[in-house]
């Protein structure tokens, strides 16, 4: 098997991980599974060589789902930097709850008189 038609291969399989649906539960395996098939593809990619006339398509289907893969990805990691913040905020909302007066100075509502 050539090299182009390995990284075609690689690539179908990470559009079709890419996109599958993506939940709270099923979110770290799929991210290992992108993380390790992107490995793959930059392991090989140093093997590739300027593509012969009939490997043309090959490369042009490569093109055509590595944009529609970077579209999702980009999807993917706005969603996970949302869901990051959320989770910061809810963190910090919960705190504030259970100790409301954590950010009160111990000065307030003390008159301290400065002239003697």
């Amino acid at each position: 098997m050539g090299a182009w038609q390995e990284f075609l291969r690689i690539t179908a399989a990470l559009d079709e991980v890419v996109h599958q649906s993506v939940s709270d539960h099923n979110r770290a395996s799929v991210i290992e599974n992108i993380d390790k098939l992107l490995e793959t593809r930059a392991n090989l990619l140093p093997k590739l060589k300027t593509p012969s006339k009939e490997e043309e398509t090959l490369v042009k289907e490569v093109k055509q789902r590595d944009l529609k893969i970077n579209q999702k990805l980009e999807l993917l990691f706005d969603r996970l930097k949302r869901d990051m913040r959320n989770n910061k905020k809810q963190k910090s909302s919960k705190q504030r709850y259970v100790n409301p007066y954590q950010s009160v100075s111990s000065y307030d509502g003390i008159y301290v008189d400065h002239k003697k």
